[in-house]
């Protein structure tokens, strides 16, 4: 397994050390993970709206029709 090595603040590492007994290195671990994952997803994502032909017209033409039926559903289910 690969090593890493970071820079942190002093406070940082302060607060770090009084909370001795957390696996900071599983922690990062998971906090790569997750950040990988999601720049993953943007990356599908931006390829898709990338080939898409929809204009910014559009978009606004559905997010308005989306929010008004979304205000709808909430009316009938009387949380509005």
């Amino acid at each position: 397994m690969a090593s890493l090595m970071a820079s942190l603040p002093d406070s940082l590492k302060e607060d770090i050390e009084k909370l001795s007994w957390i696996n900071w290195s599983e922690v990062a671990r998971e906090a790569f993970i997750k950040k990988i994952k999601k720049l993953e997803a943007l990356g599908k994502f931006e390829k898709i709206l990338d080939k898409s032909e929809f204009s910014e017209k559009d978009i606004l033409e559905l997010s308005k029709k989306v929010k008004e039926e979304r205000l709808k559903q909430l009316k009938g289910k009387g949380l509005i």
